[in-house]
């Protein structure tokens, strides 16, 4: 019989947060307070590519990219190469999610800057988008995609404490946010997206002042919300999406396929192709214009992989080894990326990929450039969950949790499952587990 929960459930995602910084955090006060009686799991494999709106969609449904169908953060826009929409809206992933769970069970449901909820069934919802065309106004994009009520309430009040999406302002802005929503509002069920430590490592690195700044300031928020809660029942969860590695150098391979013939385009505009690259920072996936999404033919397919192949393979050769492995569609499949794609690729570490027409083939990154060029970084994500020293974080504290560390590896998309069967139900698509040792009550 499946077991039903009156409590609250707050949802804590702190984007970039690893199983490296776990030495940090337990000495921190907030996390130490929040630690002292949850049980949590050092070890969480992410998911491929290790990007945060893929994992974000496998933490609600408990589903791989190639399942739930967000196999990125950005669509394939060849004529938007530097600037493409991303997967902003609902009706992107297949599948149940844990707030449409929520919501059967009777529950009020929110959601404050979560991954792809633009346009859900969510009653309180600040979705993540911003305005991508010069056209628009990033206001207008918010409201017409979530609660246009309790944006209004919340930007009106806190919003002179953003800076555009820069952090750690943007973080203090949704930090308000949920705390008036959390007090006026009351939801059962709520997701919570901070941002300012994945933001501070992409520009500054990994282990840098910056970063460790940032974790504090997770600290003190995570503290402000338990004492705003303190006379509530709440279940809390607490997470990473993925971690990150340090890196300094840009592989630039759509210049290649360019030179090759397999492409063609300038000031980064694609006009046509054979075949595109689609950087997902520690990864890439190439995709060939008429693929298995398209119907292409499957010997011609083959063929043209092979060639393609050979090519990356003679460039890897003369830069240092810098790719580190070459996947077929299927065998990025099997790893939960996307099937569709051509071939997927790893970047040895210390590499990462960048889609642009411009520029050498190799980049060396500057800490200037990551200050004040796009897409340019110190540290950052994407790569094979496989990578060593690359796991995440769960935690989970409340009604029923049994506290202690749970020493069996966990994989990202057992949280969802196990998310759902705190809340009385099931996510029935899932690729996880539900890890019932979480819960005092398990068989």
């Amino acid at each position: 019989m499946k077991r039903q929960t009156k409590t609250k459930t707050i949802v804590l995602s702190f984007d970039g947060l690893g199983t490296t910084d776990w030495k940090i955090i337990e000495k921190l006060p907030g996390f130490a307070a929040f630690l002292k009686d949850a049980a949590y799991c050092k070890q969480v494999e992410t998911v491929y590519p290790s990007l945060t709106y893929p994992a974000h969609c496998s933490i609600v449904t408990g589903r791989t990219p190639a399942h739930h169908g967000v196999v990125h953060n950005t669509l394939l826009q060849p004529r938007r190469l530097l600037s493409p929409d991303w997967h902003w809206q609902r009706s992107h992933i297949r599948g149940k999610t844990l707030y449409e769970l929520a919501a059967e069970k009777g529950l009020t449901t929110a959601a404050f800057l979560w991954p792809v909820t633009a346009g859900a069934k969510i009653h309180y919802n600040i979705p993540e988008i911003f305005a991508n065309r010069w056209w628009d106004n990033q206001i207008f994009a918010s409201l017409r995609s979530g609660s246009p009520r309790l944006q209004a309430e919340v930007f009106a009040r806190y919003g002179k404490l953003m800076r555009g999406i820069t952090q750690p302002y943007l973080d203090n802005f949704l930090h308000e946010a949920v705390k008036y929503t959390l007090a006026k509002y009351q939801p059962d069920f709520s997701l919570i997206h901070y941002v300012d430590l994945d933001s501070m490592r992409h520009h500054y690195g990994h282990d840098s002042r910056e970063a460790l700044m940032a974790l504090r300031r997770l600290d003190q928020k995570l503290a402000q919300l338990m004492q705003l809660m303190q006379n509530e029942r709440v279940t809390w969860v607490l997470l990473g999406d993925h971690s990150s590695l340090d890196e300094s150098r840009a592989i630039r391979l759509n210049r290649v396929l360019q030179r090759a013939g397999l492409l063609a385009g300038r000031q980064n505009r694609v006009q046509r192709y054979t075949v595109i690259m689609q950087g997902a920072d520690g990864s890439a996936y190439l995709y060939d214009h008429k693929g298995a999404a398209a119907g292409g033919n499957q010997t011609e397919r083959e063929a043209l992989a092979a060639r393609v192949r050979d090519l990356i393979q003679t460039f890897s050769d003369q830069h240092d080894q810098c790719i580190e492995a070459m996947y077929s569609g299927s065998e990025a499949g099997a790893m939960g990326a996307d099937p569709t794609c051509l071939l997927m690729l790893e970047a040895k570490k210390g590499y990462y990929f960048q889609d642009t027409l411009e520029g050498p083939d190799i980049y060396e990154v500057t800490p200037q450039d990551c200050l004040h060029t796009p897409h340019m970084q110190m540290a950052t994500h994407g790569y094979s969950p496989k990578k060593p020293g690359y796991t995440t974080v769960f935690a989970m504290r409340g009604e029923n949790v049994r506290p202690g560390e749970v020493k069996r590896p966990m994989r990202l998309i057992d949280e969802g499952p196990t998310i759902a069967y705190h809340l009385g139900g099931a996510l029935p698509e899932a690729d996880g587990e539900v890890r019932k040792e979480f819960f005092y009550d398990h068989s």
